[in-house]
């Protein structure tokens, strides 16, 4: 597994919610590159590839990517120089941090994560079974943390486990009402901090990070 974080530094600041007006801009930038946008056409949305993600990160904006998603940051980001956030042009430097990180999956619960940022565990056939008392959000996570594996070409042969607490919250985007949850969770898989998972990954929602080994 190949991951290149890039990050944009300035003396700025920035929220959660600029990660995707950074996703805007990089998406209208690099328009014919569908990894930065995965847009398919103008109102297809490609769901199954978040190789390319947006995030801030203690108030710093950057973009992370795996495997192919890497290599397309390393080809067209590091002389970019300018960017645009909601219309206000920001100069920067791009830093670049380039890991191989080594995925196990171990027999016990030994490695410990919090969400960062919301976690978006819901669509609209298992919010259904959520409100029924239906769904299991161990289960959930457990899938989300598979179709991560999925994306970064990892085959598992080991059963996946997660054992988590996780307290609900209600966030309003443009009016609508979204459950999404916070938490701390264990683990038998070492998946790397900084990752997203869940929905609305590809702009930094559900990022984790690790707390411990044990």
């Amino acid at each position: 597994m190949k991951i290149v974080e890039v990050f944009f530094k300035t003396e700025r600041k920035f929220n959660n919610k600029d990660a995707e007006k950074l996703r805007g801009f990089m998406g209208n930038y690099f328009r014919n590159i569908l990894e930065f946008h995965n847009h398919l056409d103008e109102i297809t949305f490609n769901y199954h590839s978040s190789v390319i993600q947006y995030r801030t990160v203690n108030g710093e904006l950057s973009i992370w990517g795996i495997n192919k998603g890497a290599d397309l940051l390393l080809e067209n980001c590091q002389e970019l120089n300018l960017i645009d956030i909601n219309g206000e042009k920001i100069e920067v430097t791009p830093e670049i941090k380039i890991s191989f990180p080594k995925i196990e999956i171990k027999d016990e619960l030994i490695y410990k994560y919090k969400f960062e940022t919301p976690w978006f565990a819901l669509n609209s056939e298992n919010y259904k079974k959520y409100l029924k008392g239906e769904l299991s959000l161990d289960r959930q996570l457990t899938n989300n943390i598979l179709e991560f594996l999925k994306l970064s070409e990892i085959w598992v042969d080991k059963q996946l486990i997660v054992r988590g607490e996780f307290k609900q919250e209600t966030l309003y985007q443009k009016d609508t009402k979204i459950i999404c949850f916070y938490g701390e969770f264990y683990t038998n898989v070492n998946i790397p901090s900084n990752i997203s998972l869940g929905k609305r990954k590809s702009i930094g929602l559900g990022r984790v990070k690790k707390l411990k080994v044990f």
